[in-house]
């Protein structure tokens, strides 16, 4: 009898430690007092979380922004739990990610903004004036390659066989193979994002495709420098707030999406950026 007792007694130990601990981890991963961390580009993305806080419309969430610097997977970072979110990419570059990771990890909590594409020279100073086998610098990763023939295409430079709007389009599997005419004899060299706006300088270099947030930060004016940039309609490189998917339903996570996609902040986007950065509202 009493070993039976003894053994009840220990069960039900046991039991309620058991229940008692995975309450604790339960509510441990959404604690609404700790920082959200969040690895961001540094522009616009950075300052654009910087005028969220100093809003103050986050109410008792807190941010904790930390830039992107050096080589690093910040994707995996995100999955693997280093960081709570991170903005800067577009959905063709996730979707890329995920594709070749294989992984269904990281889901977008909000579509925030567009940093229009642009082709720049200082050597050429307008579209009919590009010389015939002129050299484009244009970016190597899969996702922004392919975004930089479409607007190769839209400026008339090149034919592609494929549109960003077709339906079901694999941006992944785009390449200079798509082009089906390119009458003026182009050559492509693959550039890393970063170091496009260094090409502007470069003497083998005719003209350069460059990312919104890489020619901001060149110092120059995507409206007004650009011999030609990325139209706002059905664009599908919106910048989005990306998250692990077990982490999009956190109230801080929430909180912040509401921030970033409020008329307030794309009201902001919009008057400060001056055409330069635009507002996913508007695209």
């Amino acid at each position: 009898m009493t070993r039976t007792i003894r053994s009840l007694f220990a069960g039900l130990l046991a039991l309620f430690l058991t229940v008692g601990l995975t309450a604790c981890g339960a509510g441990a991963g959404t604690d609404a007092s700790k920082p959200l961390v969040v690895l961001a580009d540094a522009t616009p993305h950075t300052d654009i979380l910087k005028k969220v806080d100093e809003l103050g419309v986050l109410g008792d969430t807190k941010i904790e922004i930390k830039g992107i610097a050096g080589d690093i997977d910040v994707n995996q970072l995100t999955a693997s739990g280093d960081v709570d979110a991170n903005f800067f990419q577009h959905k063709p570059y996730l979707d890329t990610w995920l594709k070749q990771q294989g992984s269904e990890d990281l889901v977008s909590a909000a579509t925030v903004h567009v940093e229009p594409l642009g082709l720049y020279s200082k050597k050429v100073k307008g579209l009919d004036a590009v010389p015939s086998g002129a050299t484009i610098a244009i970016p190597s990763d899969p996702s922004n390659l392919v975004r930089a023939l479409f607007l190769l295409q839209q400026a008339k430079l090149v034919t592609l066989d494929v549109k960003p709007t077709d339906k079901d389009l694999d941006f992944s599997q785009i390449t200079e193979k798509n082009i089906t005419a390119n009458p003026k004899g182009l050559k492509f060299v693959q550039i890393d994002r970063p170091q496009l706006a260094a090409t502007l300088d470069d003497a083998k270099v005719d003209l350069s495709v460059i990312n919104g947030n890489y020619a901001l930060e060149a110092g120059l004016k995507p409206k007004t420098d650009a011999l030609t940039l990325e139209t706002a309609t059905d664009n599908p490189y919106a910048n989005l707030l990306v998250v692990k998917a077990d982490k999009k339903d956190d109230p801080r996570v929430t909180k912040l999406a509401e921030a970033l996609q409020s008329k307030e902040i794309q009201d902001w986007i919009t008057s400060n950026y001056q055409g330069s950065v635009l507002p996913a509202k508007q695209s």
